[in-house]
């Protein structure tokens, strides 16, 4: 870990870094990609893929091994880690028929 430190003339400031970690970056030509999207615009009515910052280990390490990792979300975007943040049973209700649409695809 590294350490960061400024002195002031009022207080001291420590920061530290843990060790780096790698970020995730989903397969947009995967069959996982065009199965999700294609669940998603038949549920919600549109698909518009984003990218948003952030570490998933779990995730690197699944991609790692080889697996064809998504990640999605049907929630309300303007409450995300919020200190109230909360959903609605509708946007849950379209996630899980998402879901069924993702697992009915695949067994085809």
């Amino acid at each position: 870990s590294e350490k960061l430190f400024c002195t002031f003339n009022l207080f001291s400031l420590a920061i530290s870094f843990d060790e780096a970690t790698s970020g995730v970056a989903c397969d947009l030509n995967s069959r996982g990609f065009h199965v999700l999207c294609k669940a998603t615009e038949e549920v919600v009515g549109h698909v518009k893929p984003y990218s948003i910052t952030g570490t998933l280990p779990l995730i690197r390490e699944l991609q790692e091994e080889g697996f064809d990792v998504q990640t999605s979300g049907y929630g309300l975007m303007a409450t995300y880690h919020a200190k109230n943040e909360y959903c609605l049973f509708t946007d849950m209700s379209q996630g899980y028929r998402v879901f069924v649409s993702i697992i009915s695809q695949l067994e085809d």
